[in-house]
């Protein structure tokens, strides 16, 4: 999973003069969250980082074989859980294999582990651990559900962070009100982006709360990488007029990321809502002309290519980007 590095990254804007838009977000690095997120779409992306990691194989065996090793000797549930700091590498995948092979029996161990993290003093042992049983419990549907709630108050910031995003891959809607209730006190943090993962819960949930949040970034001008990708995935009309004024305030070479999202508002709640949001900013001795020609040059650009553009936060990463990510 991600490491445990949470700062925000600036982000690089595409040029609207240019005839084809850009990909700054494969440019750029994810926040923490984003990229677990990546890592724990589906099971195919699994495979694929699976299949494209073990090209390395050669390289890696004589670094992890010993860690491997333990990890296969461990005789009991628990033992194996007290071993997914060494759960790195290559021998992530074997810990993760026995992990998969175990019942309902070994989800109260894992809920036991993640409410006495802090017994940890290593704090890098404490990440590795916390990391590897949040990634586990995607996998555990209803039940790993049901534990990141319980054992939801005795994370960290990173922890609930993370917790946040599974809880959404899991299509858990219990977990919606405590996700919004830690991401009011997260999005108070200054220096860390951990509200990033509350975020991506709430918008694998569907919760509405998550287009007025991401309307208040804007107005509040609160960048962090993920936010014109977010807005135009989960963006509503509420963010229409802030991200028209984000576009009209930056440099005009700035400008295309910001026009990206509005445009896949803009498909998203459809011309009538959008003519209704222009003309609230509309001169009135244009009378419905300047709305309308602006909201035909929104709709102008095809959704696809929005999708295409911010193809990070519609698909995840696909086979050919890992491959290239790894030098293939």
């Amino acid at each position: 999973m991600a490491k445990r590095r949470n700062k925000q990254h600036g982000r690089a804007a595409g040029k609207a003069t240019l005839p084809r838009p850009q990909e700054p977000s494969r440019a750029e690095i994810p926040n923490a969250q984003t990229f677990a997120r990546i890592m724990l779409l589906d099971r195919q992306t699994q495979a694929t980082l699976r299949k494209v990691t073990s090209t390395l194989k050669p390289v890696l065996w004589m670094r992890d074989r010993e860690r491997i090793a333990l990890i296969k000797q461990a005789e009991t549930p628990a033992a194996l859980i007290e071993l997914a700091p060494m759960a790195t590498g290559l021998a992530e995948t074997t810990w993760q294999d026995r992990m998969r092979k175990l019942g309902p029996e070994v989800i109260p161990l894992i809920r036991d582990q993640l409410k006495n993290l802090r017994e940890i003093r290593d704090k890098d042992q404490q990440g590795q651990m916390l990391e590897k049983l949040v990634a586990e419990l995607r996998w555990r549907g209803d039940a790993g559900a049901e534990v990141l709630l319980d054992a939801f108050d005795a994370l960290d910031d990173y922890g609930r962070s993370l917790a946040c995003v599974v809880l959404g891959l899991l299509h858990a809607p219990a977990g919606a009100d405590r996700i919004w209730s830690y991401y009011q006190k997260a999005v108070r943090n200054q220096r860390e982006t951990y509200f990033v993962g509350a975020l991506w819960g709430l918008i694998d949930l569907k919760d509405e709360r998550a287009g007025g949040a991401l309307a208040e970034l804007l107005r509040q001008r609160r960048p962090f990488q993920e936010l014109f990708g977010f807005l135009a995935l989960a963006g509503d009309r509420r963010a229409v007029l802030p991200l028209i004024e984000a576009i009209i305030r930056a440099p005009e070479d700035d400008r295309f990321e910001a026009a990206m999202a509005l445009t896949g508002i803009a498909h998203r709640i459809g011309r009538a809502a959008l003519l209704d949001e222009l003309a609230k900013i509309s001169e009135p001795e244009r009378g419905d002309a300047g709305p309308a020609a602006m909201a035909d040059s929104i709709l102008g650009r095809p959704e696809k290519v929005v999708e295409e553009y911010f193809e990070m936060f519609y698909r995840g990463i696909t086979p050919a980007d890992m491959a290239k990510a790894f030098g293939e």
